[in-house]
């Protein structure tokens, strides 16, 4: 008799539990901010990036809102440095928020993994600063053809190979990426590795287009 009366209301709240979590972690997948501030995960972000997050603003558009570009949630910057929050497809879709800090030339300066949803113990070893590292320096740029050459498409380059504290599979992406960057893969976690790629290209098109650069 006890069980039958303390089931229903224990089944219940259960129900009730579970739901509350979905919703919060839809709430964190999904939640964009558009109000400018910058957030307890952006700080830390800046924080590791460049060793403080004083005089980071996000910048905005004219009419208030916050300048975005595709795939760029939000901009910030101290005018000086530029740091960009991305969201990008690993093995999930949207299973890397991460800000990519670039320095006063447009290279990268580092890379901060605020939020990971890939496979543990495969896809979070983008997390480690050995894959991270390599992105160190990589800048966006172009080449001006001259008018006998055919343009030259832009590429990521080299920074200094020599900031990458440990390596991974090879993997390049071939030729026809119109890229000079190879990629050192995390082994058994290609599509996470592609998809930090991803993110570091995103951030540097976004510098890219800010200062008025062709693709």
């Amino acid at each position: 008799m006890f069980n039958e009366k303390i089931k229903p209301p224990l089944v219940l709240t259960l129900i009730c539990l579970i739901t509350c979590g979905l919703l919060v972690a839809a709430y964190e997948a999904t939640y964009v901010d558009n109000t400018g501030v910058i957030t307890d995960k952006l700080t830390a972000g800046l924080t590791e990036v460049y060793g403080t997050a004083d005089g980071f603003e996000m910048l905005l558009n004219d009419d208030g809102t916050v300048l975005t570009y595709d795939g760029v949630t939000s901009i910030l910057s101290d005018g000086t440095n530029y740091a960009f929050e991305v969201t990008a497809d690993g093995y999930s879709k949207g299973g890397l928020h991460v800000l990519v800090g670039l320095s006063e030339t447009g290279s990268v300066q580092g890379v901060s993994i605020m939020t990971i949803g890939e496979t543990p113990g495969l896809g979070t070893k983008v997390q480690d600063a050995g894959f991270l590292g390599q992105f160190s320096g990589v800048k966006y740029e172009h080449t001006i053809s001259s008018e006998n050459s055919e343009p030259v498409k832009a590429k990521a380059v080299w920074g200094s190979r020599a900031e990458i504290n440990s390596l991974y599979i090879k993997y390049s992406f071939g030729n026809d990426s119109g890229d000079g960057f190879t990629l050192d893969a995390v082994t058994g976690a290609t599509f996470s590795s592609e998809g930090m790629y991803d993110a570091v290209k995103t951030a540097l098109a976004a510098y890219n287009e800010m200062n008025g650069g062709a693709e």
